[in-house]
C-alpha cells in the first residue's frame, strides 16, 4: 500500500490517466464490441488493440480533436502576450481590489458566470477563454487552488452536469438521435433546469465551506497562475482599453455560440448574414471575400472563429500598449510553453476515445446491462449512463452509438433517458480520469488527482442520491 501511495506521489495526473489508457485497451482483449440496428445488437467480436494501434491512437486523437488542441494552444499564446501587457495587470489588479475582503462573493459570481456560459453555450472549450482571467484575479486575491479551480473548471462541468441549451457534447447527442427519432433541445427542459439549480447551490455549498475551512486553519495553497501577472508599473496606466476588449470578446462569445436559430427560433443573424456576405460592388460581393468562404453566422461559430477575434484583440492590444514585435515573439512562445503540459494531458485522454471508436466495448455493455430488466429502469439506465460517460469523453458518440437503441429500447420512457445520460455525463466528469475539463484543470493549477477525489466524493454521492430520486419520480409517478 505504501508503494503504491508513494508511486502517485509526483506526476499523479499521468498516471492515473495513463493506467486508464492500459484499462481501456486491456478491455478491448476481454469484452466484445459491436454495433446497433434498432434494438438488435451485431456482433463483431473482440477487438484487441495491439501496439501499433496504440501509437496510432495517438494521431488520431490529434486528428480528431485538432480544434480543440490547436484552441488550447492559441489561448496560451494570447495570455502570454496580454499578461504582459500594462492594460491587462493594472485590470487584474482593479478588479482584485474591488474584490478584496469580497472573496465570497467573487467567488460565486465567477462560478455562477462559468456555469451559465457552459450551460447555454454551443462550445464548451470557448468558456475557457475567461478561465486565465479569472484565475489571474483569484491570484492577487489570494485565493486558494481549490477554490480557485471550483469557481472555474468546477463550474464548468456543473454546467455540463445540468446542460440546458448548450455544451458540444449535448447539442450532438441529440443531433444524432435525430437519426433515428424526432428529440428537440428543449426535451425534459424543466427538469434539467431544476438539476442544473440544485447542482449549482449544493456545489457552491461546499466550495463556500471550504473557503471557510481553510480561512480558520490558515494553511493555504496559494495558486502559483501560469501566466503570472505582476502589478503595473504605472499606477496610472489606461486599463479602459483592455477592459473595452474583455467586453467585446464576451459580447462575441455570446453572439457567437448561443444558437440562436435552431434553440431559440430567432433568425435575425443569420439574415443579417446573407445580406452582409452579399453586399457587393458590382458583380463582386466584397465583404464577402473579405470575410472568407468559411465566416459563418453568429450563433454558428466554431473554435477557428473565435481564435480569429483572440488574435485581433491580442494585436491591437500590443499596438495600444507598445509591445515590441521581439516582445510578442518570446511572451507567445512562453505562454505557448506553459500550457504544453495540460495540453499533454488532454491529448492522452483523447486516446482512449480513439481506442473506443475503433472498438467501442460500452456498446456490449448497455446491451448486457439494459437487458437485466423488462422495460425501463431507471436505476439499471443510470449505471449504464456511468460506465458509458466514463469511456465515451464525446458526449456526442454516446448518440452516434446508442441512440438507435435507446430509441427503440425504452419507447415513451426515452426522454428520462435522454436527461439520464446527459446528467450522468456530467456528474461523471467530476471524478473521472477521462474528464477533459477535470484533468486539465488539475494540471493548469498544479491539483493533485487524490487532493480532489478528497474533496469531491462528498458533492458526488449527494449529488448522485439527489439524481437517482428524480429519475425514479420521473419514471414511477
Amino acid at each position: 500500500m505504501k508503494k503504491v501511495k508513494k508511486m502517485f506521489e509526483k506526476h499523479d495526473l499521468l498516471k492515473v490517466v495513463l493506467i486508464t489508457i492500459l484499462l481501456t485497451i486491456v478491455l478491448t482483449w476481454i469484452i466484445p464490441y459491436g454495433y446497433f440496428s434498432g434494438a438488435q445488437l451485431t456482433d463483431y467480436g473482440l477487438g484487441r488493440q495491439g501496439i501499433v494501434d496504440i501509437l496510432l491512437s495517438g494521431v488520431y486523437s490529434a486528428n480528431f480533436f485538432l480544434q480543440q488542441l490547436l484552441f488550447v494552444l492559441f489561448i496560451g499564446i494570447f495570455y502570454g502576450v496580454i499578461s504582459k501587457t500594462s492594460g491587462y495587470k493594472g485590470l487584474t489588479s482593479a478588479l482584485a481590489k474591488k474584490f478584496k475582503g469580497k472573496e465570497k462573493l467573487f467567488v460565486l459570481i465567477s462560478s455562477l458566470l462559468i456555469t451559465l456560459l457552459t450551460t447555454f453555450l454551443s462550445q464548451t472549450f470557448v468558456v475557457l477563454i475567461f478561465v486565465p482571467f479569472i484565475i489571474s484575479i483569484a491570484t492577487k486575491l489570494k485565493l486558494d487552488k481549490l477554490t480557485t479551480f471550483l469557481a472555474t473548471f468546477g463550474s464548468m462541468i456543473i454546467g455540463i452536469l445540468g446542460a440546458t441549451y448548450g455544451t458540444e457534447g449535448f447539442s450532438y447527442f441529440i443531433n444524432y438521435l435525430n437519426y433515428y427519432t424526432t428529440v428537440e433541445m428543449d426535451v425534459e427542459i424543466g427538469i434539467r433546469f431544476g438539476i442544473l439549480a440544485l447542482a449549482f447551490i449544493i456545489f457552491n455549498f461546499f466550495t463556500i465551506r471550504h473557503m471557510k475551512k481553510v480561512a480558520s486553519s490558515k494553511k493555504n495553497e496559494f495558486v502559483q497562475d501560469l501566466f503570472e501577472v505582476e502589478e503595473p508599473a504605472n499606477k496610472k496606466v489606461k486599463i479602459w482599453p483592455m477592459a473595452f476588449f474583455f467586453i467585446i470578446l464576451f459580447a462575441f462569445v455570446i453572439l457567437g455560440y448561443v444558437n440562436w436559430s435552431t434553440t431559440f427560433n430567432i433568425t435575425v443573424f443569420d439574415k443579417f448574414h446573407t445580406w452582409l456576405t452579399g453586399l457587393a460592388i458590382g458583380k463582386y460581393n466584397v465583404i464577402s471575400y473579405i470575410l472568407g468562404n468559411n465566416a459563418t453566422a453568429l450563433g454558428t461559430w466554431d473554435l477557428y472563429t473565435i481564435t480569429v477575434v483572440l488574435a485581433i484583440i491580442m494585436l491591437l492590444s500590443i499596438f495600444i500598449y507598445k509591445i515590441k514585435f521581439d516582445e510578442l515573439i518570446e511572451n507567445g512562445f512562453e505562454g505557448l510553453k506553459k500550457i504544453i503540459r495540460p495540453l499533454g494531458l488532454i491529448f492522452l485522454i483523447y486516446t482512449v476515445f480513439v481506442i473506443i471508436y475503433w472498438a467501442p466495448f460500452t456498446v456490449t455493455i448497455n446491451k448486457w446491462l439494459l437487458s437485466l430488466t423488462k422495460g425501463f429502469n431507471p436505476f439499471i439506465t443510470t449505471l449504464s449512463a456511468f460506465i458509458t460517460s466514463i469511456f465515451h469523453i464525446d458526449f456526442g458518440y454516446t448518440g452516434y452509438v446508442l441512440g438507435d437503441y435507446l430509441f427503440n429500447q425504452f419507447g415513451d420512457s426515452a426522454n428520462i433517458a435522454y436527461v439520464i445520460y446527459t446528467a450522468m455525463n456530467g456528474l461523471v466528469q467530476l471524478i473521472a480520469p477521462t474528464s477533459i475539463f477535470a484533468m486539465l484543470g488539475l494540471s493548469y493549477l498544479n491539483i493533485s488527482y487524490k487532493k480532489w477525489i478528497k474533496y469531491i466524493w462528498k458533492f458526488f454521492v449527494i449529488m448522485l442520491v439527489v439524481l437517482l430520486a428524480i429519475f425514479a419520480l420521473l419514471t414511477y409517478l
